[in-house]
């Protein structure tokens, strides 16, 4: 049963639409006698309501293409990315009453985010008190680095949880409270696309995570600036991207260098574009992540766990970490992954030093140490195009 004190914790960041959710909600709960038939055999996918560019989209095209399995994409038909899902199967409208109907009758709810729903706040009630249960299969949005409470199984209702290393296998099923079974590592479907793939562009992707303290209510702390253009994020980001340095390796060197902004904080792009910068300002809608990922020859970002495509491509990261205490106070405490210490890439609290650490990598020609190889193949256990595969073959096994 949820605890008072969580729901009270949560609810300043209840919305507008999780209320006007409650009436497609009900509908559906109403008929849904009459279409359970019909979707009992069903595989439920989606990621974020307007996007397919994660690892449910990844799966989802895997299903569609290589299995005869009936699945069904869950997207808002406003999305730039609606018409590539619809070309390759059946799709519903996110949150409409028929994404209710086949949420509460289909044989799996699959999504690369928790909270990959008709809508979040109302599934997650439910579920947490048992009135709901689907059969959820987190897929995941990246690889778990972090000690994140809300994905322990006392605030989640997750059938199978995919994992992609070694190191984030043992810490999840150490600490997250799962039965041991819940807990698979396949690789995430997303890291299909990338195994034995080389950079194909001068370019460097700069990729920071967003912060809590910026978006909810409830994380709001009167130490901590949460005007968004007053921040120490924006102000420190800007540095790098006005820097000599920066721009010297663009208009110089000849690289392009792509900064993009985490979705959550999208809407702050315009702030950016306003930089005297030769990087190109990234909006979501023109750009996927995968591609630039894949395009890339390195990364620079603070504490996004998407390093870890990076990585598993043997590509370099650079760690821009100026708000350390207030990210491990306010965001996620740490994990089992230190960025103090480790082979992959090193950590800077000013630009300058990011800079340097950059210089020196594109001397090197992007090269990977001995040490990075060393313990890259320590942390996949599969570097392989077979992901998908391995994750269909496992629900198929548990129906």
């Amino acid at each position: 049963m949820i605890s008072l004190k969580y729901i009270l914790s949560r609810i300043k960041d209840v919305k507008i639409k999780d209320y006007l959710s409650l009436a497609p909600m009900s509908i559906a709960l109403i008929i849904r006698p009459f279409f359970k038939k019909r979707y009992s055999d069903y595989w439920l996918i989606c990621e974020k309501p307007a996007e397919a560019r994660d690892n449910g989209y990844v799966f989802f095209k895997f299903l569609t293409q290589n299995t005869k399995q009936k699945c069904i994409y869950a997207i808002k038909r406003n999305s730039p990315d609606y018409q590539k899902v619809k070309t390759l199967g059946e799709t519903i409208q996110f949150g409409s009453i028929m994404h209710w109907v086949i949420y509460f009758s289909s044989k799996y709810n699959i999504s690369s985010q928790k909270g990959g729903k008709p809508n979040a706040a109302l599934c997650s009630f439910f579920e947490l008190n048992g009135a709901f249960k689907p059969r959820n299969i987190f897929l995941q949005h990246g690889v778990t680095i972090n000690n994140v409470k809300w994905l322990y199984s006392e605030k989640s209702r997750i059938e199978v949880f995919i994992t992609s290393t070694n190191q984030e296998t043992k810490y999840i099923k150490g600490n997250f409270g799962y039965p041991e079974e819940s807990i698979q590592c396949t690789g995430m479907p997303r890291l299909d696309e990338y195994a034995n793939i080389e950079a194909n562009k001068k370019q460097i992707i700069i990729m920071p995570t967003w912060r809590y303290w910026f978006n909810l209510k409830s994380k709001r702390d009167k130490k901590i600036e949460s005007n968004f253009s007053k921040s120490d994020y924006y102000t420190k980001w800007k540095q790098l991207l006005e820097s000599k340095e920066l721009n010297d390796i663009i208009n110089n060197k000849g690289f392009e260098v792509i900064f993009y902004l985490h979705r959550n904080l999208q809407r702050y792009s315009p702030l950016f574009k306003k930089i005297k910068t030769s990087a190109t300002i990234a909006n979501w809608k023109d750009y996927d992540i995968r591609d630039l990922l894949k395009e890339s020859s390195a990364m620079i970002t603070d504490y996004s766990s998407v390093f870890f495509d990076m990585v598993y491509m043997k590509k370099p990261i650079i760690f821009y970490q100026f708000d350390k205490k207030q990210y491990r106070k306010m965001q996620y405490e740490k994990g089992y992954f230190d960025y103090d210490n480790n082979v992959f890439g090193n950590s800077y609290d000013e630009y300058r030093g990011v800079c340097r650490e950059l210089i020196e990598i594109i001397k090197n020609n992007f090269k990977p140490s001995k040490s990075f190889i060393e313990k890259h193949a320590n942390t996949f256990p599969h570097h392989d195009t077979k992901n998908c595969y391995r994750i269909y073959r496992l629900l198929k096994g548990r129906e």
